[in-house]
Order: structure tokens, then sequence, then C-alpha cells
């Protein structure tokens, strides 16, 4: 009866998994905690803590040490974003509820790692990179302008949805040690609604047939990540490197006066240093810090409206004919680069149970006081503390399940913007998530 039913459960998770929408939502800036119950439960360490073969997506170079594994799960993400704009404020929540049942999201992940030689170990994963979502049935921004307008009742809202499959090779070049390289083929799914405030962005200044409302359109890129790791002081130290160079896409065709260089939305590149430490032969700790490099991507990174408070520039930066929406330097989201800080403790109860628990702290890249906020109410990826906490049991020597929770703590930015005076964004969050690993 155990065997069936574990039989079904995987058949659910593998039907499942390939046929999710890759819908997701970003925690850390547009990238998620990390990959798979074990590294999320420990504050999303990866770098140097691999535990299963999902670790290929944060560090090819930890396939070499996880052996012969298939590991495949899925992750129940509930956001809960937040907004307001106007005189007097209208406040809004966003519960995202047209791109996903009951506003939740359900983002699977999958991945395995096969010994070929000695030497030589390959190895795959499919995994939800980030993106994020919001709706809005209220359009603040028409709000702000005519608070009495029918337009107010138009829902406002965007929804970009990141997935990575990583082909995944890793070499032992001396003893312990190990590198990786990985292509990383990318999707990227986007849509907006209720835009038609961003014509005053534009070129012309009128609404074109590229900027918003034009159902969803696809995006495809590749790039590449290349990753170190080693084993120290009898095997209970583990240090890892890895960087991943900007993932190149294609262009968003259908909002091309939307995002800078003409519907661009490249991911950026990051990268990061990790440790893991044997405290005990029971308690393992691991420690992560990456940087992404988003002010390199311009529909990301380009400054967004003015205030209104300088007379000379007005709405744009420099000027309408350098910074109007679409443009190679059009307006962007203002975000900063971000340096992301992860800890994670591990404890063997017994060989059948681990219990784990983690932090994850980045900084909201997004500045309040430059009018970044006008931009971000449809993308508040504000969130900066993370608890994560999980725990795995092991049915049998070759067989385990992995179990996280994060709960994103609420946190909130106000800062003055072009229209409305002022606007304040927020978001909170909350996530469970299953993996079931398999060693062969």
């Amino acid at each position: 009866m155990e065997s069936k039913f574990k039989r079904s459960l995987i058949a659910a998770l593998v039907t499942g998994s390939l046929a999710a929408p890759v819908a997701s939502y970003a925690t850390n800036g547009m990238s998620m905690l990390g990959y798979g119950s074990k590294s999320i439960s420990m504050g999303g360490t990866a770098i140097a803590n691999p535990q299963d073969s999902l670790a290929g997506a944060a560090n090819p170079a930890a396939i070499g040490v996880v052996g012969n594994r298939f590991d495949i799960g899925m992750e129940v993400f509930k956001p809960t974003a937040e907004a307001s704009l106007g005189t007097p404020p209208l406040e809004q929540d966003s519960t995202a509820s047209h791109y996903g049942p009951w506003g939740v999201f359900f983002m699977p992940h999958l991945a395995f790692s096969k010994v070929y030689s000695e030497d030589v170990t390959l190895g795959f994963s499919f995994v939800p990179y980030g993106g994020g979502a919001s709706r809005y049935e209220k359009n603040l921004y028409n709000y702000a302008i005519s608070p009495t307008s029918p337009d107010v009742n138009n829902p406002v809202g965007i929804s970009l949805d990141i997935a990575q499959m990583n082909p995944t090779v890793a070499f032992r070049f001396h003893d312990k040690h190990y590198v990786g390289g990985t292509l990383v083929l990318s999707f990227q799914k986007f849509r907006a609604i209720g835009l038609d405030y961003f014509a005053n962005f534009t070129q012309t200044g009128l609404t074109t047939t590229t900027l918003t409302d034009n159902g969803n359109d696809y995006a495809f890129g590749a790039g590449l990540r290349l990753g170190y790791l080693g084993k120290f002081m009898d095997d209970r130290l583990m240090l890892g490197a890895v960087a991943t160079s900007k993932i190149y896409m294609t262009k968003f065709d259908k909002y091309s006066d939307l995002f800078a260089e003409q519907g661009d939305m490249d991911t950026p590149a990051n990268f990061g240093v990790g440790l893991s430490f044997k405290l005990t032969p029971k308690l393992t700790t691991a420690f992560d810090i990456t940087y992404t490099l988003y002010e390199d991507v311009a529909a990301i990174g380009n400054a967004p409206p003015t205030t209104g408070d300088n007379p000379t520039h007005s709405i744009y930066p420099v000027s309408q004919e350098l910074n109007a929406l679409g443009k190679d330097g059009g307006m962007g989201f203002g975000w900063q680069n971000q340096t992301v800080y992860k800890l994670g403790f591990a404890y063997d109860v017994s060989d059948a149970v681990v219990l784990r628990t983690g932090w994850n702290y980045g900084k909201s890249p997004i500045p309040s006081d430059n009018g970044a906020l006008l931009f971000n109410i449809v993308a508040p990826a504000t969130t900066q503390n993370h608890f994560t906490l999980g725990a795995t049991y092991r049915s049998d020597p070759k067989t385990e399940w992995n179990f996280m929770y994060m709960y994103a703590f609420g946190y909130y930015q106000t800062g003055p913007t072009y229209i409305g005076d002022r606007a304040t964004i927020g978001m909170r969050q909350n996530s469970l998530g299953l993996t079931y690993g398999l060693k062969f």
C-alpha cells in the first residue's frame, strides 16, 4: 500500500511539474530564495551546501558531490502586495487572483545528477527563477489623475514568469576540488493590463499598440553559469563560488513601448560565495552572499520618472527624446544592485530525520526617494527579511521527503511620485514546499 501511494504521488508530482504554468513571484528582488525544499528551508543556502541535485541550479560544481539523484517537487507560494496612491490615498491589496487560483502560485521544480565517470558528473535542473505578478481591482494610476473617472474601475497589474533549464557538467580536478558549468536556458512570459496611464511616458505621449493589454508575450534566451566547490578540514568545511552571466533574452514585441530597449528584459548577472561547516557531527551551518546587477539591465535599472519637483526635467530624468518608454535609455523601474545574505542550520536528529532552519536578508532594491515607487506599484518586490524552516524524513536509505516553510516579513516603503504626491508599496509572503528525493 505504501509503495503504491508513493508511486501515485511521484506520478502526480511529475505530471504537475510538466503541466503546471511556470508562475512565480520574486522574494529576493526578482529571484527566488533558493531551489528545492532543502535549500529554501536553510535560508536559500546552496553555493557550498549541496544537499540534492537541485543544488546544481545554484552552483554547477555542486552536483560533483551529490552522487546519483533525482529530485522533484512543488512550492506553493502566497504573496500579498499592497499599494496606495493619490489624494486622498487610494489603498489597494493585490492578491494576483487573475494570475493564479486564489492568488496562490504553484511552482514546480525537478533535477537529476548522474555520475558519468570517476571525475565527471552530469546533471539537469528545471526551476522557477523568479518574476512577479500583481493585480489591483482599482486602477491607482487613473485614480491619481482623476478620482471620479470611471477608468478607476479598470484593473491594473503585470505578470512576469521566469523559468530556467540548466544542463550541467561538473569536473573533479584535484581530489576534493570541483568546477562546473551550466548552459542556462531561460523562458519568460509577460503580460500587462490597465497601464494606459503609461502612455504619458511614450515618445508621442499617446497610447500605442505595444504598451499594454496585449495578452501574453514570450521571450527566450541563454547565458552561462560557472562554479567552484572545495572540501577542507577533513570534509568539515566546504567553500564555493559561482558566477552567472546576464541571460540575454529575445524581446517582448507586444510590449516594445513599455520596456526600455524596445521590449528587452534580460535577466541580470549575479555572483556569490558560500561556505558550510560541520559544527558537530550532527549540526551543520551554511552561509551565502550573493550580488545581483540589476542596474545593468535597462528595463530594470534605468531611472524612473522624476518626482516632478524639477522644472528642467519635468517627467524625464534627462529628456523625452532620451528617456521615453521603449527607447534605449527609456525609463525603468530604477532598481539598485542587491546584496543578499543567507544563513542556515541543519540538525540530524537521526538517520531518518533532519531538521532545518534559516534566515535570509536582502535590502529592497527599490529606492524610496527618487520617484521609483510610481512604476513599482505593479512590481512591489520590497521584502527584506525571510524566516525559513523545514525537515527531511527518510523512509529508507534511498528515499526521502523534504518539507519547507518560508515567511517573508512585510516591508513597506513610502516616497514621492510624479503623480499622486506620494505612494506606498509593500509586500509579505508565505510559502510551503514539498520535494521528493531518490538516490539511485
